[in-house]
């Protein structure tokens, strides 16, 4: 949670809470949805996976 805030600061938009899924929690970075799993430990491919698509989302 703390990279992907850094990522929205850098790009200078808004990261903010949507809403809580089954087993995701959805984020808003400028206009694109970040889905972000619940689970205690996510595996290293999924966290980059998730920070990439984030620092798409600022492009």
């Amino acid at each position: 949670m703390r990279q992907l805030r850094i990522i929205a600061r850098s790009g200078d938009t808004e990261f903010r809470f949507v809403r809580e899924g089954r087993r995701h929690e959805i984020w808003m970075i400028g206009g694109e949805r970040v889905y972000i799993p619940r689970h205690r430990k996510i595996t290293e491919h999924t966290a980059r996976a998730i920070l990439e698509e984030a620092r798409e989302a600022v492009r």
